[in-house]
């Protein structure tokens, strides 16, 4: 039996974790709620979150990977960037799911049923695009559309709580060297116009990992994309569930950590630069 955790990150914010690698966020207003992403579709998280609250909510997902859409089929109300749903498609099917956590959470897999898979949501998205506002009542989301690591990311701003959710847009390993990502050329331009968005909000959260950043991790992002557009970055190949990249700049295998102890880093494919 999958079981699901809530944690409190701000008064109108909470991080829930259920099985995997990964987490999700519920943003509380005076009205409504939102869920954003839904993980990979395992356990019942729509009892859980019933349990929890008695408002009615709506589920936004930042983009259509494996590890944050593939609970969806469980919800009516799914925002979605129409250039992710054939990722969503491609990606949130069971068996891609569990050919994912097998590399990814082999523990987690191993004691999983097959009654514990979510059958996937494939269609009836609605439509979300570039400063979609959701008025949850005291507290509003803002829909920031960063193509880069995947071409219909979002990422969500959550005004009145000073926070943003960068989900996979940015961080310490983004992947830009997907079938679905962007280049290098267009993913910096992304991040030029995130920064836009930088004088309203102090607290940076994350889906994996720590599942927060310092402020930091954007401007390290784009420093990376500017050494690699430039042929300055350290290029260090690198494998991901059997995918060859470069990680733009050197870590401690011990830790994953960047050597400079800065935040951010990229992995790439140097045929997707420009």
């Amino acid at each position: 039996m999958v079981r699901f955790t809530r944690e409190q990150v701000t008064p109108r914010i909470s991080r829930i974790r259920g099985a995997g690698d990964v987490c999700m966020y519920f943003v509380e207003g005076s009205k409504r709620a939102a869920l954003i992403d839904t993980g990979y579709g395992l356990g019942n998280l729509k009892a859980y979150l019933d349990s929890q609250t008695d408002k009615t909510y709506d589920v936004i997902l930042t983009h259509g990977h494996v590890d944050h859409a593939s609970g969806a089929g469980q919800f009516n109300r799914v925002y979605l960037n129409e250039a992710d749903l054939e990722t969503l498609r491609r990606h949130c099917g069971i068996e891609k799911r569990k050919e994912a956590l097998k590399t990814l959470s082999p523990e987690v897999f191993r004691t999983l049923t097959e009654e514990d898979f979510i059958p996937p949501k494939e269609d009836g998205f609605l439509p979300l695009g570039d400063g979609q506002l959701f008025d949850l009542g005291g507290v509003t989301l803002e829909a920031i559309h960063v193509p880069g690591h995947t071409r219909g990311t979002m990422v969500i701003l959550i005004r009145e709580e000073r926070a943003v959710m960068f989900g996979d847009a940015c961080g310490v390993g983004v992947l830009l060297f997907l079938p679905e990502s962007t280049n290098i050329l267009e993913y910096h331009r992304s991040l030029l116009k995130l920064k836009r968005f930088e004088p309203q909000y102090d607290k940076v959260l994350r889906e994996h990992g720590a599942c927060e950043s310092t402020k930091h991790v954007l401007e390290d992002c784009i420093e990376i994309c500017e050494r690699i557009l430039n042929g300055t970055d350290d290029a260090v190949p690198a494998e991901f569930m059997g995918e060859t990249a470069y990680r733009a700049v050197k870590t401690d295998p011990r830790t994953g950590k960047r050597l400079d102890g800065r935040e951010g880093n990229i992995l790439y494919s140097k045929a997707k630069i420009r």
